[in-house]
């Protein structure tokens, strides 16, 4: 899939994604405005039939006959000061339970003009009860009067979350599932795609690899042919040597290749033995140096460990240093500057190899150590390998107990870190 067409459909999924979550908040919204009104009509409605009960005077206990008895039309110097207490909360708790309104509520009798408080359940809330919206006046329907009976409730807004509490928590759970959904596909396909890239990288550097010492061999192998060549025997000796350094240096690159397959599987095997870790590093950098003055570079070694001496498998940290090494020489694009350091730790020793090349960027510092993962400095084959080196100190260092760790900068350089434990608890696989 072209990178734009993969685009353009990633960008239109997201602007639906993002339609259908803002939708589904929309409704739950408009879920929430519609609880809020129902309950606000249900409160009116209690309220309303509170004083058309006052009017009636259902309950024995009224006192106020003027209110109760007398017709509504007659009605003159209403005194709400003069309905008893007693009276208003028997009537508030029968309506109000019969409109399913049992959460916390208080309730009052208040002069909405003067914002004098006549009757009030909760002294506290004398304030809010003159502010509510829920409220309903102590008068005929056709007659004015400036007493309100009110009611407030602390927990209304919580009150109606809770109602549609359960579809809320589906609905988020949902729309996270699909959020969920829609971000792992992508991350998957990327990163499909990016390992899509690096196994086209790696079958292009494994072709280039391979047809050089094939070419080689095919070219010297018909010098060999050559009846004058066969008569001189320098000739056909260095003829032969090419043809076996060649047929080398190609079983070298297919036992790489192979050794995927076995870090994969964890089929390689550690023989562990006590060894002395300065002497190996010698040893290693005697033969690397002739590859680093050939660059006119320089090759420092530091043993500053007091105790070199580690258990583990010799030919896997030796080829750790030479991974390391190797990997300092390529991406050094001037004279190789490379430093190796050794120095006790708690619990083991830290191999460091340093360099003064070309340095990585923070975004290839979190892959580097990943199968295949090659750090392109332009060209595909500017840099040769197949980018198994860094996979393999990091499989193998941990295979020992250890860990290996970076610390680079672009244009300044890269330090590894590898760290062995003295007595490495092995595990064969």
């Amino acid at each position: 899939m072209k990178r734009n067409t993969f685009l353009i459909i990633v960008i239109l999924s997201a602007i639906a994604l993002a339609g259908v979550v803002f939708i589904q908040f929309f409704w739950i919204r408009n879920a929430l405005q519609l609880q809020e009104d129902q309950f606000d009509n249900k409160v009116k409605l209690a309220l309303k039939g509170v004083v058309n009960d006052l009017y009636e005077c259902k309950n024995d206990t009224c006192t106020f006959r003027r209110l109760c008895m007398g017709e509504c039309a007659n009605i003159h110097g209403f005194e709400p000061e003069n309905i008893s207490r007693r009276l208003l909360d028997s009537l508030v708790t029968t309506e109000f339970s019969s409109m399913n309104l049992a959460q916390p509520y208080i309730y009052g009798i208040f002069h909405h003009k003067s914002r004098e408080v006549i009757i009030i359940s909760d002294t506290l809330y004398s304030r809010q009860l003159v502010d509510s919206q829920h409220r309903s006046s102590l008068s005929c329907i056709y007659s004015c009067n400036d007493y309100f009976l009110g009611a407030i409730f602390p927990m209304e807004h919580t009150i109606a979350l809770r109602n549609i509490l359960w579809w809320l928590i589906l609905c988020f759970l949902l729309i996270g599932m699909l959020v969920f959904g829609f971000s792992f596909t992508i991350h998957s396909f990327l990163k499909q795609k990016r390992l899509s890239e690096m196994k086209s990288d790696f079958v292009n550097n494994m072709t280039h690899e391979f047809k050089t010492p094939i070419a080689t061999i095919s070219l010297a192998s018909e010098m060999l042919k050559k009846p004058a060549v066969l008569a001189s025997q320098p000739k056909a000796t260095k003829y032969a040597s090419i043809i076996y350094d060649e047929n080398q240096r190609l079983k070298n690159q297919v036992d790489h290749v192979l050794q995927i397959a076995v870090l994969d599987k964890q089929e390689y095997s550690l023989k562990k033995e006590d060894f002395d870790l300065h002497e190996m590093i010698h040893q290693v950098a005697d033969n690397f140096t002739i590859i680093i003055k050939d660059r006119k570079g320089k090759l420092d070694i530091l043993t500053d460990a007091i105790n070199p001496v580690i258990t583990a498998d010799k030919m896997h940290i030796r080829n750790i240093l030479l991974n390391l090494l190797d990997n300092a020489n390529k991406y050094s694009p001037q004279s190789p500057l490379i430093t190796v350091v050794t120095r006790n730790v708690t619990g083991g020793i830290m191999l460091s190899v340093e360099d003064q090349g070309i340095g990585i960027s923070h975004e290839n510092q979190k892959h580097i150590f990943r199968k295949l993962y090659r750090i392109h400095t332009g060209d595909v084959h500017d840099v040769k390998g197949f980018g198994l080196g860094l996979y393999y100190v990091k499989i193998m260092a941990e295979a020992h107990g250890g860990h290996v760790k970076v610390k680079s900068e672009p244009g300044k350089g890269s330090r590894f870190d590898v760290f062995l434990p003295i007595e490495a608890p092995i595990k064969n696989h």
